[in-house]
């Protein structure tokens, strides 16, 4: 460095080696308008070769000139942040070249003056990324586009910055839309799956399918209010329906739950419901949750009878044509099962025995203190008395109790009754639900809702019957087939 440089250059001056009297070599030139300055290669008295260009504000251009002109590879920046690498033509950004943006944004492709061009990568700032084909500085053509913070990703056509055309978009939850685009909505025929595979295909409007295209609600296949006696099963149906009525074919994977409850009578609701207790509410009154169960391998109650089965010969008329069966224990239900061609079903439910205070029942139901006559059995002590001559009659003193204790007297043959089926009961009551009104909710859990839409629950009212007793063993009547709820044609 000569003192020479050391003072301040003026405007419009050139400080460097010359050829006939023309700029010609290495040297700085300060413009008359003071804002730019160049210094670096000359040739006959222009910029030619490596230079540098800088701007009064801090900003510049360092690379090829050629003639004077802003021409070949070098780097610009500028005073907002903003960095450029790559090829220019006129001083513009035009060939292949990399922007870093004082944001933080990013792109790296071609460019043609000053625009983003063919491919490249642009990343935003918040981390969107789109790689694919651009048009004057828009996204246009083919490209891939990822959504950082809505978790999608698009990828397909596109025109004007916007999805159009054919392509596949996919979401934060984890669905899937393929099909047409217009102007960034789906529109034209297109096909949707769900994350839990519920797949829709057919025309969309406006982004939307049409209403009339969604399923509309849920029906129960058969009747809706049955009766059963504990231990027995249930087998139940539902249906999704088209606006139309039809059962919706293309319907897989819609999460249906299944929520046992006992009803509370409401005009006399137990008070051992306690706000512990979880509720619902239904067409038939509120109830209280209560578990599920699976019956195992039963099909026909009066056609697989078991190693403890036998016919009842009590000559009573109302108990022939029973037979005792040993009934299995509840298994634990599938409490969510998925929609198949619009369809989903249950097998052999069946209510298990369940942790309420039995008192709850008292008004819902009958509770082991409430025992008639329809739970008389036949008494082995019956027959001794039946036995008995006419006249003959039993000496007090032959006796450790009173009339009203013996076994043989109608008091007597009441209590022992009462204590053999209390006992029962209790059994009962440790393997079964107890007898009383039930309901059972059908209920569409699909998470995310399929298009922010649930289906309305659908409930099925189930009567138990408690099982009758003869001594110490069940009889329930003969069937020829489960209860169900359908109805099959």
């Amino acid at each position: 460095m000569t003192q020479g440089d050391l003072i301040p250059q003026k405007p419009g001056t050139y400080r460097g080696t010359l050829k006939e009297q023309i700029r010609h070599g290495q040297g700085k030139y300060v413009y008359k308008n003071s804002f730019y300055t160049y210094e670096g290669e000359w040739v006959d008295g222009l910029k030619h070769g490596e230079g540098r260009l800088s701007m009064k504000n801090g900003g510049y251009y360092k690379g090829d000139f050629q003639r004077g002109e802003i021409r070949g590879k070098g780097e610009r920046s500028w005073i907002n942040g903003d960095f450029y690498r790559g090829e220019f033509e006129g001083g513009e950004l035009h060939g292949d070249g990399v922007m870093v943006y004082g944001d933080g944004s990013r792109y790296e492709g071609f460019w043609v003056y000053n625009r983003y061009e063919g491919m490249g990568i642009l990343t935003l700032k918040n981390g969107d990324l789109y790689t694919g084909e651009f048009h004057r500085h828009k996204r246009h053509g083919e490209g891939k586009q990822i959504w950082k913070e809505k978790g999608s990703e698009y990828e397909g056509g596109w025109v004007a910055g916007k999805p159009h055309g054919s392509g596949i978009m996919k979401y934060k939850d984890g669905g899937k839309y393929e099909g047409q685009f217009s102007h960034g909505l789906r529109q034209g025929q297109g096909t949707y799956t769900h994350i839990k595979g519920i797949t829709y295909s057919g025309l969309w409007i406006n982004d939307d399918i049409p209403p009339e295209e969604l399923p509309q609600h849920m029906v129960v296949v058969g009747a809706t209010e049955l009766e059963i006696y504990q231990g027995e099963g249930l087998d139940l149906e539902i249906a999704i329906l088209h606006t139309n009525g039809d059962v919706m074919e293309g319907e897989t994977g819609r999460q249906i739950m299944i929520t046992g409850g006992f009803l509370i009578p409401p005009d006399n609701p137990p008070k051992s419901f306690s706000d512990d207790h979880e509720k619902f509410n239904s067409p038939f009154g509120d109830a209280v949750v209560i578990p599920l169960g699976f019956k195992p391998d039963l099909d026909g109650l009066s056609e697989t009878p078991s190693a403890a089965t036998a016919t009842d010969t009590s000559s009573k008329g109302e108990k022939q044509g029973m037979e005792y069966v040993a009934l299995p224990t509840p298994e634990p239900i599938d409490m969510v099962k998925s929609s198949k061609c619009g369809h989903v079903n249950w097998s052999r439910v069946t209510i298990p025995p369940f942790n309420l205070n039995k008192r709850a029942y008292s008004t819902g139901c009958e509770t082991l203190d409430q025992l008639t006559d329809d739970d008389d059995v036949a008494n082995p002590e019956d027959t001794k008395q039946k036995g008995k001559k006419k006249g003959t009659k039993t000496s007090p003193m032959n006796t450790k109790s009173t009339n009203k204790d013996r076994v043989g007297s109608a008091e007597g043959r009441d209590k022992w009754k009462m204590s053999g089926m209390r006992a029962e009961r209790e059994k009962d009551l440790q393997k079964y639900g107890p007898p009383g009104n039930y309901v059972i909710r059908l209920e569409d859990v699909t998470e995310p809702p399929f298009f922010e839409q649930r289906l309305s629950p659908v409930y099925v009212r189930v009567i138990v019957n408690r099982v009758k007793h003869s001594s110490t063993k069940f009889f329930i009547p003969k069937r020829t087939s489960v209860v169900t709820t359908t109805d099959k044609k």
